[in-house]
Parts: C-alpha cells; structure tokens; sequence
C-alpha cells in the first residue's frame, strides 16, 4: 500500500500544495466580478501598479520592471534581446561587470521556466542558441536564504503593510550514510515528483552514498514547481521589516502592490536593510506564496488569503484611479492575455522539451 501511495499521481492528489492553478483560484471566476462592478471596471486591476505594464498581470518585462529598483538593491542586469550577436551579448556582460556563474530567464516568464544558473560563457552561448527569445542576464546574488515578500502601500500614504513573508528550501535529500542519491530520492516525496529533472540535471550523483547528515542540493531556482519547498514566514513580520519595504517602495515609481522575490543573507540583516539583492518584483499576478505550507494553512484558508490579497488590489487600484490613473481597456488586456497565452505555450514546450 505504502508503495501505491508513493507514486506522482497519489502524492499529489492528496498533497493540496501540488493541485493546479484552478483548484486555488476557482473562488475568482464569482468574486472577481464582484470587484468588477464595484469597481465600475472589468479590468480595475491595472491600475494597481500605474509604473508597471498592465498593474503586473505577468504580460510585463522584467528588465523594465527590475530597473526601476535602485541599484544598490538589484543584481547587476542586461537584457538580450532575441538575435543578438553572441559577441555582443559578451560585451554588454562584461560592461555591466557580471561575472560567472550568472543566471539567465526569459524577460517574460512565470514559475521559473527556463531559468538557468550559467557556469560559463561556452554554456550562455548554448544556451542563447537553443532560446529563441528575449532574455535576462543577471548577477548571480550568492546569498544563502532565498525569500518572497508581499507588500502593498495605499497610494495616498506613506507606510505600507506586509501580508506574507514565503521563506524557500532549496530541493535537497539528507544522507544517512547508507542510501544512493537515487534511493534517497524515492523515499522523498517532494523529490520524487522531480525525478525526471533530477535526472537529466544531477544523474552523476544518483548512484554516489552522501554520509550520514550530508545534504545534497538538487536545485537552484525558488519555486514550488521545480522542488522548493515554500515556508510560512509570517511570523517575521513586523515594524522593522515594514520600514524597511516602505523605503525600498518609495523609491520605485508606479509602485503600489507587489512581491519582491529576494536573495539574502539572513531575516535579520534584510530587516536591517543590509545584505540582499531583489531578484525580481511580480505585480497583481503575485500569489501570497506563504499559503503553499500545508503545515500553517489549510486548503481552505488558501482560498480565503487569495481572495483578501485581491480585495487589497482592488482598493489600491480605486484609489490610484481616484487620483487620475486610467484603467485599461478590456480589448487591451484580452490582447495582452493572448499574446501571453501562445508566448506561454512556447515556453513551456521549450522547457518541457528539457525535462
């Protein structure tokens, strides 16, 4: 029974944290419309964030959005764009003086598709030439603790709040001295759902024996569906690290709601406002992402935190539009939505193709 139970299919049909997007946002397709009439616009959403492409419904580039950070506060950055000579593309990165290993996305991306950690020039020439697309070259932020923080300001004040702080663990599996890599795997539920990546991508170390306590790190990139495992940090929350946010929001224009994906050396140095780099900021397509820890939250308080986030988008977004802040039109965004779509698609067949 124990060896049914532990197959892809089982493991997440009872782990809720793997369900798809629809099981978590179904609520929206009849509370979404209701924000709609009261806010007098189907798509008030896109006035959230009036210095981000659409409020940030994940149609906009992230080079146009990471640059609006100060620079004391983002990785080193150039965007590439598709058919750039490789020469060139050497020369733009050694200009900005990023060095390897460096990370490498697409400009437009979600969930860490395509998301690449570069050992060296031969692997970015590669990698440009498999990519037939606009991507990212960004410093690699070489800090031990990976974290998402949700933060939202109203546009006529000047202190902000934090409603989720998403601590991330790297995949990994823990030796005990006797188990390969590869058994250590199986015996892992979240890793086991990997398998097929961690192959293609660790295979040289499935049949070596870590010793007992040893961890072995089988991914790179933070998010839920390559392996992270996401973390409620909640608790770390307070007026500190709200200062902290309310100095760095202040300082990017158009910016309301958000989250801010960060490397960091520790919660307390980033509280401080020391140590870290912000990796990239997601607007009104931010997901509260401390409500994938099944261990704080049910299914169903899932649910509710999703709702409330979108309540909070359509506050902020009324009271830019108060301001003199356009909605977009509703032709626009189904524009944008399908040219997202087909982009989408290909991008994932890329990345599947990889797997």
């Amino acid at each position: 029974m124990s060896r049914i139970a532990n197959t892809p299919f089982l493991i997440k049909l009872l782990n809720w944290e793997y369900w798809s997007t629809n099981a978590f946002y179904w609520p929206m397709f009849i509370y979404g419309p209701v924000l709609a009439i009261r806010a007098r616009h189907f798509c008030f959403f896109t006035a959230a964030n009036p210095g981000i492409k659409t409020g940030g419904l994940g149609v906009e580039s992230k080079y146009d959005t990471i640059v609006k950070v100060p620079e004391s506060y983002r990785p080193r950055t150039v965007l590439i764009k598709n058919g750039t000579a490789f020469e060139e593309v050497a020369k733009a990165i050694e200009m900005a003086q990023i060095g390897f290993p460096l990370i490498a996305k697409p400009d437009v991306g979600f969930r860490g598709l395509l998301v690449k950690k570069i050992a060296n020039k031969d692997s970015l020439r590669q990698y440009l030439e498999k990519y037939k697309i606009d991507f990212l070259v960004q410093e690699y932020a070489d800090y031990p603790v990976e974290v998402g923080v949700l933060y939202y300001r109203l546009p006529d004040e000047d202190t902000g709040s934090i409603t989720s702080v998403t601590l991330k663990e790297f995949l990994h599996v823990s030796g005990d001295g006797q188990s390969t890599v590869h058994d250590l795997v199986l015996k892992n539920t979240r890793a086991l759902l990997q398998l097929d990546r961690i192959s293609k991508h660790y295979g040289h170390l499935l049949n070596t024996i870590p010793a007992k306590g040893e961890k072995i790190a089988l991914g790179t990139v933070g998010n839920h569906c390559k392996g992270t495992r996401f973390i409620n940090g909640n608790h770390l929350i307070d007026e500190q690290l709200i200062q902290t946010f309310d100095k760095i929001s202040s300082q990017i224009p158009g910016f309301n709601y958000g989250r801010f994906d960060i490397r960091c050396s520790n919660m307390e140095e980033l509280k401080s406002g020391k140590n870290f780099k912000i990796l990239e900021i997601n607007g009104v397509c931010s997901e509260p992402t401390h409500i994938y820890d099944p261990n704080h939250i049910s299914y169903f308080g899932a649910l509710k935190a999703i709702l409330k986030h979108w309540r909070l988008i359509r506050k902020i977004s009324t009271a830019n539009h108060k301001l003199g802040v356009p909605y977009l039109p509703l032709k626009t965004i189904i524009r944008e939505l399908i040219h997202l779509k087909a982009y989408g698609k290909k991008i994932e067949d890329i990345s599947r193709s990889e797997e």
